[in-house]
Formats: structure tokens, C-alpha cells, sequence
């Protein structure tokens, strides 16, 4: 067995998978998230409580503030390099900002709890 595996987690999601399809950590069945960006109370599957875990406030601010400055910077490169209309700025930036925040989001929630359930399982 390979150092620092543990055997209960073997065949579990990792967490990329479980944020992009909302894969319970316990039991790998799609019950993840109620919303977007939001934890469901507990697995319909194994009754897994996700919603003790979920992070919200400031924790978060560490994953949101950080895209936010690539995306403005990006907005300006795009702008500086391209000069697409008002328009085409505006439907670009207007469609990808939800998308990419809502994906940061998931992956960073979906992280701290496989890392709150690890740490609850541990004697």
C-alpha cells in the first residue's frame, strides 16, 4: 500500500471530480450540490451531513478575490489587444465571470469539505 493511503478512501471521488459532478465524498452518488454553488442539507444516498462542513464568509473571499483580479486583468488584455465593441465585452464578461466564479467555488467548497470529512474520520 502506498505511504500516507488510506483504505477507506480508496475508490472514493477525488476533488475535482466531486466538485464537477457533484459526487458525494462518502459514497460517490450525485447528491452533492442542491444549487449551483451550494451544498445540499446531506446525501439522499448515505445520509451524509454536508451542510456542517460547508465553508462560507471569508474563507471564501480567498478563492473569489484572486479570480476576480485575473478577470479584470484579463478584460483589460482582451481590450488591449483585440478593441472588440462594447457589446461583445459586454456578453463575453456577462457570461464567463458567473461560470468561472460558480466553478471556483465549487471546486473550493467541494475541497474543504472532503478535507473536514477526512479529518472527522480520522480516531
Amino acid at each position: 500500500m502506498a505511504a500516507g493511503s488510506n483504505p477507506a478512501s480508496k475508490g472514493q471521488p477525488g476533488c475535482v471530480r466531486a466538485a464537477l459532478f457533484g459526487l458525494c465524498p462518502a459514497c460517490g452518488a450525485r447528491t452533492l450540490w442542491e444549487a449551483p454553488a451550494a451544498f445540499a442539507p446531506a446525501c439522499r444516498a448515505c445520509g451524509t451531513a454536508f451542510a456542517l462542513h460547508e465553508p462560507r464568509g471569508r474563507g471564501l473571499f480567498l478563492v473569489v478575490l484572486p479570480l476576480t483580479v485575473l478577470l479584470v486583468l484579463a478584460a483589460l488584455k482582451l481590450d488591449e489587444a483585440l478593441r472588440p465593441p462594447l457589446w461583445v465585452q459586454g456578453l463575453l464578461w456577462i457570461t464567463l465571470v458567473p461560470l468561472l466564479v460558480t466553478a471556483a467555488l465549487r471546486l473550493a467548497k467541494t475541497c474543504a469539505l472532503m478535507r473536514a470529512l477526512a479529518r472527522s474520520d480520522r480516531p
